[in-house]
């Protein structure tokens, strides 16, 4: 399941243990070879670990070697130390819009304004977009960037929800057939984590087809009929400890008073016995506490819901319609 960096992400040397990465790229032994661009707007607790989901899913047919070029815009803020790792081993923008790339995945973003026309990323996020829209096959979008691309291409905006969608989510294929959703099963499972949604009606005035879905948690994936537009509201890139590290964020809010309640549990992610453990843990915490540590190894030992296989066929996938529009380029 190969995958080469370019340049080299310090981050991915476990991936490399795996054999997911490669630390060379010459590509002599596989006959099929993509080059995927990777936009990281993700704030910096997060950058790395962004990395390693996207690569991951970039590893799921072992028949291709994918190169992936990592960027990000000058507008998302960044510390010292983030902006020298970025300086060392992303590629500056203007030299990612001179590489040849079959497809781009953006990744979503930590919002901060109600109008995502007034984020300090819109301007550079659509210049890329454009660029990709002219110069690649396809763009993934996930999340935020999702909410984006639709209200730029489509001029649909995201609504509040009442509460945020979070947690794990059987989904409903509306188009199995679909070159996307091949493979899936019905009732497939998802992480959700969004304050924002996108009314099915106003996405079914647009060109936009939905593919798989669930009534409370949103759609999870929909598309353009020639697919080069490609967006995730879920998340299948999210490992096993997203939602568990999310939580406990959540928790450290409400202790440090940036958050008024407690957080909920994550949906359909925690076993009975973790629910438990966690609902214990609750009684011993009060606002003004100090950072809180979870028993996170033995909490995800105990975790019965997976989708990683769901996550995997989806960009194996797109991995292939971007094969064949490189071929019918050529």
């Amino acid at each position: 399941m190969p995958v080469v960096a370019h340049p080299k992400l310090p981050s991915l040397a476990r991936l490399e243990q795996e054999g997911v990465v490669l630390s060379t790229a010459t590509g002599t032994d596989f006959p099929k070879e993509l080059h995927v661009g990777l936009l990281n707007l993700m704030p910096d607790a997060a950058l790395q670990a962004t990395e390693r989901q996207f690569i991951r899913l970039l590893a799921s047919d072992a028949q291709i070697l994918v190169h992936v070029y990592p960027t990000t815009v000058a507008a998302v803020t960044r510390s010292k130390v983030t902006m020298e790792y970025i300086a060392q081993h992303y590629n500056e923008i203007g030299d990612f819009f001179k590489l040849a790339l079959d497809g781009l995945i953006i990744s979503g973003a930590y919002p901060s304004r109600l109008d995502m026309s007034e984020e300090p990323f819109w301007k550079p996020l659509i210049d890329v977009v454009e660029w990709a829209e002219e110069y690649t096959n396809s763009v993934l979008c996930s999340c935020l960037a999702t909410h984006a691309l639709i209200k730029h291409y489509f001029d649909v905006d995201r609504e509040r929800r009442p509460e945020k969608s979070w947690g794990v989510f059987s989904h409903r294929l509306l188009n199995p057939t679909h070159p996307l959703t091949e493979g899936l099963q019905e009732g497939f499972m998802g992480p959700h984590s969004h304050y924002y949604d996108l009314s099915r009606e106003k996405i079914e005035g647009t060109e936009l087809e939905i593919l798989a879905e669930h009534d409370e948690a949103g759609f999870f994936v929909a598309t353009t009929t020639d697919t080069k537009l490609v967006f995730c509201q879920g998340h299948p890139e999210y490992d096993d400890q997203t939602l568990l590290k999310e939580y406990k964020r959540e928790i450290n809010n409400y202790m440090s008073g940036t958050r008024p309640d407690y957080p909920p549990l994550p949906a359909n992610y925690f076993s009975k016995d973790a629910m438990q453990t966690l609902q214990d843990i609750q009684q011993q915490v009060t606002p003004g506490g100090s950072s809180l540590q979870l028993p996170e190894e033995k909490l995800l030992e105990q975790m019965e819901v997976k989708w990683q296989d769901s996550g995997k066929i989806l960009y194996k996938n797109w991995l292939k319609i971007l094969l064949q529009k490189q071929h019918s380029a050529t």
